[in-house]
């Protein structure tokens, strides 16, 4: 059964559209690497508007790979309709996170370990640099939304 998709979106329609999935949704794919290759995890995030922020754990492979490169790739929605984020990553201790972050990120673990309060996890955030964003192949030209940190609408 053939699935009809719906008209390409208008540019401000897209940014519209990224925006509220930021604010909407709390799993994203996160990809790191090194000389070993890609690695992709699946983190909770949330979005202040500004940052993405993710926790994990400080010894993990996505940490390792971030100290090292500082650069990291999010991909958030579905296949159909996905936004890539590239960007750098920092890395922040649980002690050093701003609790407007903080709180509304341990709300997202629904009663799991709060990050600031447990050992051996990290905050990771990630600052857009490039934001990609298309639903169908209608939309792959002008895909690119945000580049050097800037929204291009």
């Amino acid at each position: 059964m053939a699935t009809t998709m719906p008209p390409a979106r208008k540019p401000l329609q897209r940014k519209s559209d990224v925006l509220e999935l930021l604010r909407s949704e709390t799993t994203a794919w996160l990809a790191t690497g090194d000389t070993g290759g890609p690695h992709l995890v699946p983190l909770l995030f949330h979005h202040n508007g500004e940052v993405l922020t993710f926790a994990t754990f400080a010894n993990s492979r996505t940490v390792t790979n971030v100290a090292a490169t500082g650069r990291a790739r999010a991909a958030i929605g579905r296949h159909y309709d996905v936004v890539m984020i590239d960007g750098s990553m920092e890395i922040i201790e649980p002690d050093a996170i701003d609790p407007a972050i903080a709180d509304p990120f341990a709300s997202l673990l629904r009663g799991g370990p709060d990050p600031r309060h447990t050992p051996g996890f990290v905050y990771l955030q990630l600052t857009p640099t490039r934001l990609q964003a298309w639903r169908s192949f209608d939309e792959l030209r002008g895909r690119t939304l945000m580049r050097s940190g800037q929204w291009l609408i």
